[in-house]
């Protein structure tokens, strides 16, 4: 069944699409007559429903249709009767949002959407800040080493460390994620919980409940930042993602690890 916009002829604004039954149901509400006009697609103009024979009668039938229908309906009617002209007037508007879809449950939708819209938007951005707080939390403790490496002219030799290796990572998926590159969202949710049981385990092996629960935050962080479809969700990821991650680069720039990450060394490049 065809929808159709209409208009009236004072007006330039349409209002629609409308099918057969909500046409009725603003015909019946007065909002509507017979030079009342649709668009017609086959001749692409404006044309008043009284021209259009077969969705005229559908729109407004006769009258003794309309009075048995009435007939039938004498609680109804008895009941509209009853009612004041306010009431009448609340509810023409009701039928009017109804037959346009402006309804609470429509409205509590479109909400809903928008949360979702707005916590997409924000999450490549706020988690891509997390991967490259993360890279730094990897590369801090080890820029001696770094130094080193680069004074003896061995800057291969850093690869050996696991942590640089981590760092690569973290930081090549928080470029992309800054490119709105959703695909990499599985690996970030892989790394997330990595940050969750890597650091929960550094944590106790340097006897520190501070670096337990601020690795355990940055985990869930990012977690709910690749799962999150409301604003409200977000937000607690960013303040958990966010907020551990730069806390514990924070600590690792003053030192919190040193003699841990560069006791963890592989031997990929030798001299």
């Amino acid at each position: 069944m065809p929808d159709y916009y209409i208009r009236t002829p004072e007006q330039d604004e349409s209002r629609g699409p409308f099918d057969i039954s909500k046409l009725l149901t603003l015909a019946e509400a007065g909002q509507i007559n017979p030079n009342t006009l649709y668009y017609d697609e086959n001749r692409e103009e404006w044309v008043p429903l009284a021209l259009n024979e077969e969705l005229h009668a559908q729109v407004f039938p006769e009258r003794e249709k309309l009075a048995l229908k009435v007939d039938e309906s004498k609680q109804t009617k008895s009941k509209a009767k009853a009612q004041s002209p306010s009431e009448k007037a609340i509810d023409v508007e009701a039928m009017l949002a109804a037959a346009e879809g402006n309804t609470a449950e429509k409205r509590k939708q479109i909400r809903r959407k928008k949360s979702f819209e707005r916590a997409a938007n924000l999450s490549c951005s706020g988690l891509g800040l997390m991967m490259l707080l993360s890279a730094l939390v990897m590369v801090l403790p080890l820029v001696p080493e770094i130094q080193g490496a680069l004074n003896n002219g061995n800057f291969a030799a850093i690869f050996n460390y696991v942590s640089i290796l981590v760092a690569i990572f973290d930081f090549i998926i928080g470029l992309l994620l800054f490119l709105s590159v959703t695909e990499v969202f599985p690996l970030a949710r892989g790394r997330a919980m990595l940050t969750l049981g890597f650091g929960v385990y550094v944590g106790w092996a340097l006897n520190d409940p501070l670096l337990m629960q601020l690795a355990a935050a940055a985990g869930v962080g990012a977690f709910l930042a690749t799962i999150s479809q409301r604003m409200s969700t977000m937000l607690l990821a960013f303040v958990l993602g966010i907020g551990g991650n730069g806390y514990l680069a924070y600590l690792a720039l003053n030192g919190r690890f040193d003699g841990f990450f560069d006791s963890i060394v592989l031997n990929l490049v030798t001299n």
